[in-house]
């Protein structure tokens, strides 16, 4: 059964940036009337990082979306985006599928509830769209940190984010011209579930308890400022609405509430 989040606070409007941060600085937006954290998350607390193996289901190859699911009712992602499914990623230890968007980075979809984790919610097959949105958006910006520079000129920006990335290029721009770079070092594993509440035909939210292992390193190799090793829970919050080719990303943010 899938359950549906209650959607209890406002949501930042302004897109913000993901920034490694201290327990394993990594990648997560950062609020827009703060200055970026040392390292990525703000809600980092350098706990150490678990490994484990997770349940797959095998899934078919069928096209669309909408229409392809697992026993118990849960959707897969297309077979054309850019993950592909595979048996692990760290820390994911539920029955679920685990795709691959770039090393070191993972999304898992739970395809049953946890009694041991109340972040997880299986996903509908309405619910794809949006999480695919969601990950391409999230994949510009990973892609983006790790390159050396950092890359600021990638077509995904455009195609996937309201503002263009504008916003996360004012938090970015800094860290380039220090010469940092992002290494997703334990890994990072993005678990987004979508909120009933506030769902519209042309707008949706996502709340996403990310198992956040990535550091800022500076081009001696040492860590940047505030960034230690580890893997935190690391809550986000996204906004996406509809343009003329599909759901985009209006905002992401911090968001304490999406690892209650």
């Amino acid at each position: 059964m899938t359950r549906r989040i209650p959607f209890a606070l406002a949501v930042p409007l302004a897109l913000v940036v993901a920034a490694c941060s201290s327990g394993s600085a990594r990648p997560a937006p950062i609020p827009p009337t703060s200055q970026p954290p040392a390292s990525l998350p703000a809600d980092d607390t350098g706990a150490p990082d678990t490994t484990a193996t997770a349940t797959t289901t095998t899934t078919t190859t069928a096209a669309p979306t909408t229409s392809t699911v697992v026993p118990g009712g849960a959707a897969v992602l297309s077979p054309d985006g850019p993950w592909k499914l595979v048996d692990s990623a760290p820390g994911v230890t539920s029955p679920g599928l685990v795709y691959e968007l770039m090393p070191k980075l993972w999304v898992f979809l739970p395809t049953e509830e946890s009694a041991d984790d109340g972040n997880l919610f299986v996903p509908a097959p309405e619910d794809i769209p949006i999480i695919e949105a969601y990950l391409q958006a999230r994949l510009v910006y990973f892609r983006a940190i790790t390159s050396d520079p950092i890359d600021l000129a990638d077509p995904g920006w455009a195609q996937f984010y309201a503002d263009g990335g504008q916003s996360y290029f004012d938090v970015l721009v800094p860290r380039r011209e220090q010469g940092q770079v992002a290494d997703l070092d334990a890994g990072v594993v993005l678990r987004p579930r979508v909120l009933g509440e506030g769902r519209t035909a042309t707008e949706a939210i996502i709340f996403d308890c990310m198992l956040d292992g990535a550091v800022w390193k500076l081009p001696t190799g040492s860590l940047g400022p505030g960034s230690t090793p580890g893997v935190v829970e690391n809550g986000l919050s996204s906004q996406l609405t509809i343009n003329g080719q599909g759901w985009i990303a209006s905002t992401v943010s911090t968001q304490s509430e999406a690892c209650t």
